[in-house]
């Protein structure tokens, strides 16, 4: 019988709760957390007989085989800065957090001659798909280092011959796409609702459905500088049109600027 990983888990928000979650149910490691501030999910998994809870690293940490780090991506590598000392030689620490790709190399060559550092992103959204959420990873022993992630059926698909930071500019790139939707959707469903057609939109939006998101996609920027000219005056009578339901947009604005530099430029 193999023995039991020591996991820690860095920052225990939505995602480190389930990912810590996940552990729990399969019970075959010994976990830590390091967290400042537990919110209610972990405190209860902690009350129940879950794991070791840390306000700051510390001599418990230095046992861990795995190290997860989940806090936000703005203070990713101070806050892998503050790990090093604490960490044994040869641990695994995967970076789950959307740092950006620069600071993701900066964290690699930190832990460089001293622990195996994996760039890891969450291809999706948490609160939506939970453990089962695709992961990307990048960088040397991904496939070994996110291992103990697939066993809990957290899917990691390792991205060919790339390093660190190479994950992450990827997940930044689908960013663009993905929280353009979103805030374009929010537009869209409130003029929706105060036009008294919200029930119908998703009827008018089938033909997307259908064909997919990343054929649409893939058409209407290959068609995008013969249409430019057209498809800018469409979004012009849009962007009216919210603004007479006193809903003036400035993502649509940003969107018809779009389209008017490419008619410029063409």
């Amino acid at each position: 019988m193999e023995a039991a990983v020591r996991i820690a888990i860095v920052g225990c928000g939505e995602v480190g709760t389930t990912y810590l979650r996940a552990l729990a149910e399969h019970g075959e490691h010994d976990v830590v957390v390091v967290d400042p501030a537990p919110r209610d999910p972990l405190r209860e998994i902690v009350a129940a007989g879950g794991p070791t809870l840390l306000a700051e690293p510390g001599e418990a940490l230095s046992g861990a085989d795995v190290v997860w780090v989940c806090v936000a991506g703005d203070i990713a590598h101070e806050v892998l800065a503050g790990l090093r000392p604490w960490l044994r030689p040869g641990a695994r620490v995967l970076d789950l957090t959307t740092a950006s790709p620069d600071d993701k190399r900066r964290s690699a060559g930190l832990l460089a001659d001293h622990a195996t550092y994996v760039d890891v992103v969450i291809m999706g959204a948490i609160a939506m798909g939970g453990v089962a959420t695709p992961l990307l990873a990048a960088g040397p022993e991904a496939s070994a280092a996110t291992a103990e992630l697939a066993a809990i059926g957290a899917p990691a698909r390792v991205l060919p011959g790339a390093g660190p930071g190479d994950a992450a500019a990827l997940k930044l790139l689908r960013s663009i796409l993905t929280k353009g939707i979103e805030a374009l959707g929010v537009e869209c469903l409130a003029a929706a609702e105060a036009l008294g057609v919200r029930e119908e939109l998703p009827v008018v939006l089938a033909d997307i459905d259908t064909g997919g998101l990343t054929p649409f996609v893939e058409a209407v920027v290959r068609t995008h500088p013969q249409h430019a000219e057209r498809r800018r005056h469409e979004v012009r009578r849009a962007g009216r049109q919210l603004a007479d339901l006193g809903r003036p947009s400035a993502l649509v604005d940003a969107v018809e600027a779009r389209f008017a530099e490419t008619v410029d430029a063409t």
